[in-house]
């Protein structure tokens, strides 16, 4: 299956949708990918925006820059539960809740390992 892409200043990103289970309201959006982070996480303010159900972690997660000073953004003290839809393919997914800024959902190592694509990075393309 061919994911369509397109790149976001040099980055992968796939055109998703996140379905909220409570309305079932599919609202589209970006994901990046990125090897570098250990889980998916969502834009919180963004989350809060298209009336994701909020759920308390039981324990704050602390988040670290890649210099490794502590992120301005604080703990991660929430998460999203959701449907992620791409290409056809739909997936129940929970998303650490913090500060994202540009993007509005990042998938990290959990899903690159779940699925293992193809990304080919001078195109931009990613095959599943």
């Amino acid at each position: 299956m061919l994911v369509c892409t397109y790149l976001f200043q040099k980055e992968i990103c796939l055109d998703v949708g996140v379905e909220n289970l409570v309305r079932g309201i599919v609202h589209p959006t970006s994901a990046l990918l990125d090897s570098g982070t250990n889980s998916i996480f969502i834009y919180q303010v963004w989350a809060e925006q298209i009336g994701l159900p909020l759920v308390k972690l039981d324990v704050s997660i602390l988040v670290y820059n890649i210099d490794s000073t502590l992120d301005a953004g604080g703990c991660i003290t929430h998460k999203y539960s959701f449907v992620a839809e791409y290409q056809g393919h739909r997936e129940r997914v929970t998303a650490k809740a913090t500060q994202l800024g540009k993007i509005n959902l990042i998938l990290g190592c959990t899903w690159l390992f779940k699925y293992n694509p193809e990304i080919d990075w001078q195109t931009g393309v990613v095959t599943l």
